[in-house]
């Protein structure tokens, strides 16, 4: 801890942070909240992001869960930002998980109490909609730069970092907070080591457009279908008036992926019959929600994912650019919530950046890795065959764990 009299390691210096998304906007939000007056002269800071301002918050068309269970604590780390409040208020209908046999009918659902000091236990929210309240309570002395990704960073022998932006222009920073996703281009150039896993399952994703009513059981929560014949279906609400479905399968090797809006009419006609087909032993709303979908946003996606590792010098890499988790882990947007929480703490109180980097890395690696453990366990129990009908039990003692239940509710549920 620094005293009043010693000038802390920050002081002065500038902060570049590659990438403008969940973590990165957190970690700055934090570091103003926390910084009171513990660096006399605090350090400016710079987020670069390859966005356009409108882009940030209109094209993203999925939506995230948001959980206040002991391990998550995506909940209460917004309650610590001041914005929980806010989030909640424009948050989905369907606040809880449940997981569904293939008609549909619930085999577990994970109604927790909410933890001491939380209006709610956990919520639904669109991305853009979480994004869009992050963007809002940016400190007006963070620099926001829309539509200039950086595009390579090269230590310097005096400890400094040199970026190339996309614009052409260099800068110079202190330290840089990488942010910039899964697929981060400042990984693969000063990380070369740490490359995303294919982990066995392709799913198949889309939303619908704007319906007059959200089928049931969207309404009320959102969550997975076994198939029993390999298949898992997800389906929750995209934001308050759509909903995304996605059909899930096991490969041995990833197929062509596809983003969203980069296929013509005749290959969107092949993947949504595809998706029919693999759907057929599911029963509604799956169907629905199928015949109801949004063409553009028909998307192919190889599940991966990246074992976390340790940050070291004056790069420090947050979120999937460090820690990339599949959505089956349902827990990418808490881990970066907290990410950038953490971070901005430790460099904050910590009494050198060395110190500071290794204690974020010892909160962050432990639970992200938990939480890609969990994606693979509940990979193998969605997409199970045969006789999985017998395995519900299991199956809530396992995503009980990851919802943070008690033995006493998992003993309620059987």
């Amino acid at each position: 801890m620094n005293s009043a009299s010693e000038q802390h390691f920050l002081a002065g210096k500038h902060i570049i942070v590659a990438g403008g998304g969940i973590g990165a906007l957190s970690f700055c939000i934090a570091f103003h909240r926390l910084l009171d007056d513990k660096i006399q002269l605090p350090p400016s800071i710079t987020i670069y992001e390859r966005d356009t301002a409108i882009d940030a918050v209109g094209r993203e068309g999925y939506s995230l869960s948001i959980r206040g269970d002991a391990f998550s604590g995506g909940m209460q780390t917004l309650q610590k930002l001041g914005i929980l409040d806010e989030m909640i208020a424009v948050s989905n209908p369907g606040d809880y998980f449940t997981l569904f046999d293939k008609d549909f009918s619930p085999l577990v659902q994970f109604r927790t109490p909410p933890v001491e000091g939380l209006p709610q236990s956990s919520m639904r929210i669109a991305r853009s909609k979480l994004r869009e309240v992050l963007i809002k309570n940016l400190p007006p002395s963070v620099i926001m730069n829309w539509g200039n990704a950086v595009k390579s960073a090269h230590e310097l022998d005096n400890g400094q970092i040199s970026i190339d932006l996309a614009d052409g222009s260099q800068e110079i920073c202190d330290l840089l907070i990488v942010a910039d996703g899964s697929n981060s281009v400042i990984r693969r150039a000063l990380r070369p080591e740490h490359t995303l896993n294919f982990i066995g399952v392709t799913s198949i994703l889309a939303r619908t457009h704007a319906l007059d009513k959200l089928p049931a059981p969207l309404e009320q929560t959102y969550g997975g279908a076994i198939g029993g014949d390999g298949h898992f279906a997800f389906v929750a609400s995209s934001d308050q008036t759509s909903a995304l479905w996605s059909v899930s399968y096991l490969c041995d090797t990833p197929r062509e992926a596809k983003s969203a809006g980069t296929m013509n009419d005749d290959e969107i006609d092949a993947v949504l019959a595809e998706a029919r087909e693999r759907t057929k032993v599911f029963s509604e709303p799956i169907h629905t929600l199928v015949n109801e979908t949004l063409r553009s946003s028909v998307t192919i996606f190889n599940a991966k994912d990246i074992v976390p590792f340790r940050n070291h010098g004056s790069v420090i890499f947050i979120g999937d650019a460090q820690h990339a988790m599949s959505p089956f882990a349902g827990n990418g947007a808490n881990m970066a919530i907290m990410d950038g929480y953490q971070l901005a703490d430790q460099l904050i109180h910590a009494k050198d950046l060395n110190t500071a980097v290794r204690l974020y890395d010892d909160l962050s690696i432990p639970r992200s890795k938990r939480a890609i453990d969990i994606s693979h366990r509940s990979i193998t129990i969605g997409h199970s065959q045969g006789l999985w009908k017998y395995m519900w039990v299991g199956i809530a003692r396992i995503l009980g764990w990851y919802f943070g239940l008690s033995y006493r509710d998992e003993q309620e549920l059987n």
